[in-house]
């Protein structure tokens, strides 16, 4: 089992994790303050950085970390070229120029990162982005949401790139995982899966475009009637 480190970084409060065993060290969502996190990170033999999505507040370290650790970047396939775009990762509204240099591995529902005795599974979850992924650990029953689930509440769609019905099918997805997991999100405090699988539920039905349909039917029958 790896350890877990965790650092709060940017105005947005963005959870980074360092995920370290006897391979090295993976971080997951170098979201900002670059010359912090090579400080966070001297002592650590950094081999790869995996993003969550492709939004500012998590790729903001990245083109640093990688000249200083030499480590691979990995994010959902869909995301790759938002990592590039200022517009879909949200650094034109915050008046940054900063693309991520390169990604080196896109990542689809189903690949797994493995490195020393670990192992990390691709769970595509679109809807914040288009290329939004999660990362379970089964083995020790860990998930990270990354922006896609947070303690009680989910992430919101109104972004550029965001889609309400890919969201909707998301939750529904990670609903029906029977484990119970450590849910680890991309902002705010830990939470467990059991304890969001109601929410899911209901968002997975709330943001469904069909039940958005039945609901305006029956609302505008409401109306008539």
């Amino acid at each position: 089992m790896y350890r877990i480190d965790s650092v709060v970084v940017s105005a947005y409060r963005t959870n980074c994790y360092a995920l370290t065993n006897e391979g090295g060290t993976i971080i997951v969502d170098p979201g900002d303050q670059a010359s912090f996190l090579q400080r966070w990170t001297q002592d650590l033999d950094v081999i790869g950085i995996v993003l969550t999505h492709c939004h500012c507040d998590h790729i903001g370290a990245v083109n640093e970390l990688v000249a200083q650790h030499g480590c691979w970047v990995a994010c959902g396939a869909a995301d790759v070229a938002g990592t590039r775009d200022l517009h879909l990762s949200g650094f034109d509204a915050e008046g940054i120029d900063y693309v991520v240099d390169h990604v080196d591995r896109p990542l689809k529902e189903g690949d797994v990162i493995e490195w020393g005795s670990d192992r990390l599974e691709v769970i595509d979850s679109p809807g914040h982005t288009q290329g939004h992924i999660c990362l379970i650990d089964r083995a020790n029953s860990i998930l990270f949401s990354g922006d896609m689930l947070f303690a009680g509440t989910i992430g919101r769609t109104d972004f550029p790139g965001g889609d309400q019905a890919l969201m909707a099918s998301s939750c529904a997805k990670l609903a029906e995982v029977a484990q119970d997991l450590r849910v680890l999100p991309g902002h705010g405090p830990a939470t467990t899966l059991a304890a969001e699988k109601a929410q899911l539920t209901h968002w997975a039905r709330v943001l469904c475009p069909r039940e958005v349909a039945q609901d305006t039917a029956r609302n505008d029958e409401l109306r008539l009637s």
